[in-house]
């Protein structure tokens, strides 16, 4: 492994000038749980690390109607936050299925967003939730929507300088359920297939759909088409049958050592309508 110098600022300030004094050869780390196995398969070899363990500003998670939260929360705390568990059950889940307590405890939300890997757990249920992403760099503060961080395998639209800063989750209205699913080949392990879905209905009729899966395309994709199609219709067995059969052909999974893409694809549908099932049993 290539040597490497640390730094451990406690603001963004710091952050940000160590950042613009490397001229592009450091990196932002984190809880380190993706990177530093990057640095020790020399996928990236950078010059030096700077962490953001020391940036309490990007700690914690706050209610104000939203829920705000920062984006070095390890995901032990959302595990265990009532307000996320009772307004956001499927980030709950998705931080619940993630790795192991061990892993959970150094994790972090911004991490594992901006890791951008295609199976990220955190990802489906923040699509899902039509969650807002903060990023701030030397040159001032943007927001972006979760849908358009994820630029490709390992992208996001990060500038180099910049910082996730906070995730902000919208309330939730009343008759929404919401539900995550997971599928590994074993328990601790990355996602061969996730999905998370958000249902608003009355009157036995979905008024509003959101759908989304993740290790089955470039990025975690939302699924707009299908959530249009379940939109104004009552969730029986024949509709979800289509919705199968929509996801399937949808997604773009691929073949690698976790599994094949035919399995991907077929089981894409049937997380899809599970999540949507659940969710329409937890309003």
């Amino acid at each position: 492994m290539k040597r490497f110098d640390y730094c451990r600022p406690t603001d963004l300030k710091e952050a940000f000038s160590l950042m613009e004094k490397s001229e592009g050869r450091a990196k932002y780390i984190a809880g380190g749980t993706d990177l530093l196995i990057r640095i020790k398969h020399r996928t990236v070899e950078p010059d030096t690390l700077i962490s953001l363990r020391g940036v309490d500003s990007l700690r914690g998670i706050a209610e104000n109607g939203a829920v705000i939260i920062g984006s070095m929360t390890p995901f032990r705390e959302i595990e265990r936050h009532r307000g996320v568990a009772r307004n956001y059950p499927a980030l709950t889940r998705a931080a619940w299925w993630l790795a192991n307590p061990q892993v959970r405890n150094v994790a972090t939300i911004g991490g594992n967003l901006c890791n951008a890997a295609p199976s990220a757990d955190s990802a489906p249920p923040l699509l899902v939730t039509d969650a807002m992403l903060t990023l701030e760099g030397p040159g001032g503060e943007r927001k972006v929507p979760v849908e358009d961080f994820f630029a490709g395998p390992g992208e996001t639209c990060l500038d180099a300088t910049e910082v996730l800063t906070r995730i902000e989750i919208p309330k939730t209205k009343p008759h929404t359920g919401m539900a995550f699913l997971k599928l590994g080949r074993v328990a601790q392990d990355i996602a061969v297939v996730n999905a998370a879905a958000l249902l608003v209905a009355e009157d036995g009729v979905c008024r509003k759909c959101r759908l989304a899966v993740g290790a089955v395309a470039p990025v975690p994709l939302r699924l707009k088409d299908v959530e249009e199609f379940v939109e104004g219709e009552r969730i029986r067995p024949e509709l979800l049958r289509e919705v199968r059969t929509m996801v399937e052909g949808l997604v773009r999974p691929i073949t690698d050592v976790r599994s094949t893409e035919e399995y991907r694809r077929s089981m894409s549908g049937v997380l899809a309508t599970r999540a949507i099932e659940q969710a329409i049993k937890n309003i």
